[in-house]
């Protein structure tokens, strides 16, 4: 029993530090956004998409647990992303 409560602490501490970078991406990636969107370049926009995609993913991935689900759940979530940036690029 004691071997499994030092796994299952294991498995817990890891998971809080990756929540944690994934948390600190997401930060930079909204102050990076923020920060392109008030320099009003003329190609800001392909990168706040882009960080837009990456936020998607990190908390589709990450804090819904889609990384452990089904394949076809993992496919559907990168198809949307996939549809999203082709339609918001293709508007511009």
């Amino acid at each position: 029993m004691d071997i499994n409560f030092s796994y299952t602490l294991f498995i817990m501490k890891k998971e809080l530090k990756l929540n944690t970078i994934t948390w600190i991406l997401l930060v930079a990636l909204i102050i990076l956004s923020t920060i392109f969107s008030e320099k009003g370049l003329t190609s800001a926009y392909i990168l706040i998409m882009v960080f837009a995609v990456i936020k998607f993913l990190a908390v589709t991935f990450q804090f819904v647990e889609v990384k452990g689900a089904h394949l076809a759940w993992k496919f559907v979530s990168v198809l949307f992303v996939a549809v999203y940036f082709i339609g918001v690029l293709s508007l511009y």
